[in-house]
């Protein structure tokens, strides 16, 4: 009896694992398979109660969306591609220098000591605890003096400072993680410390700056507030266009669910790209700190 008991265990941990684990991919992927198949419903299988789940496939949100196709030059034409490139230019550009600022102040941080060092650490991270409405009119005057309203400019900088500061704290403690050692020995061989910084340090951190990229991507691909006020016409972000949704029947929910689709492929796709050396960086961010 004891024995089919302990024999019984091991299958109630592993149902009770695989129930947990199918509710969290039902939670997390749930919503984006539920947005997938709604892209690709009509306005009247989106509303049928109860669902449906065999449907007749209907391009129209799609189309309305590029404005291609029987929506082309019509009232229902809704052209996201002028959003999803000032997105794309936004995300990437925003990304790439507060990655490269974040990397420099977070080397600096880490290797030398100077007066105010955790002051500074407190400063560029409390940029992310101030809600975005504390600083939003500040900005829209600030950028309207400037000349930078409605610029894709103007939501780089944005971007730049907002995950600048993420960046520099996620980059010191991978620098951390790298022996000081590797710098000196460099500095003996004859090498400068910025050889040593380039060609050494650098290579053995790629995947935390892979990783730090990620995070700062998806803030800034998902950015909504400051995009809202600071932008107008010219540039909008994808974001801002989708909440502006809504036609001669109110809010056109399947143009909605299509542009979610289409405002989800460019984090896969750069995810993808990156997927190994995040993977790298996540391993060395563990092993670093063992």
């Amino acid at each position: 009896m004891q024995d089919a008991k302990l024999g019984g265990t091991p299958n109630f941990y592993r149902a009770f694992l695989l129930a947990l684990f199918g509710t969290y991919i039902f939670f997390n992927l749930g919503p984006i398979f539920w947005i997938i198949i709604s892209s690709l419903k009509s306005r009247a299988d989106l509303f049928a109660m109860p669902p449906k789940w065999i449907f007749d496939i209907d391009s129209t949100g799609y189309e309305s969306v590029f404005g291609v196709g029987a929506a082309r030059g019509t009232a229902s034409a809704y052209g996201v591609t002028d959003s999803l490139i000032n997105s794309v230019i936004v995300s990437s550009s925003g990304t790439f220098l507060a990655v490269l600022l974040g990397t420099l102040g977070g080397y600096v941080c880490s290797r030398f000591d100077f007066r105010g060092k955790g002051d500074f650490l407190f400063f560029v991270l409390s940029t992310r605890m101030l809600p975005p409405v504390a600083v939003l009119v500040f900005y829209h005057l600030m950028f309207a003096r400037l000349g930078l309203a409605d610029t894709k400019t103007g939501l780089v900088i944005v971007a730049i400072f907002a995950n600048v500061g993420l960046a520099t704290w996620i980059m010191k403690g991978f620098f951390d993680g790298v022996p000081k050692q590797v710098e000196q020995i460099a500095v003996v061989s004859g090498y400068s410390r910025m050889y040593a910084f380039v060609y050494l340090v650098l290579p053995m951190v790629r995947g935390g700056i892979a990783a730090t990229a990620g995070f700062c991507f998806i803030f800034a691909w998902n950015e909504f507030a400051f995009a809202s006020i600071l932008t107008t016409t010219q540039a909008k972000t994808l974001p801002v266009k989708i909440s502006a949704a809504s036609g001669a029947t109110g809010i056109e929910w399947t143009q909605i669910m299509s542009a979610g689709v289409v405002l989800i492929i460019p984090v896969l796709i750069f995810f993808y790209l990156i997927r190994k050396h995040l993977l790298m960086g996540m391993t060395f961010g563990i092993l670093g700190r063992s």
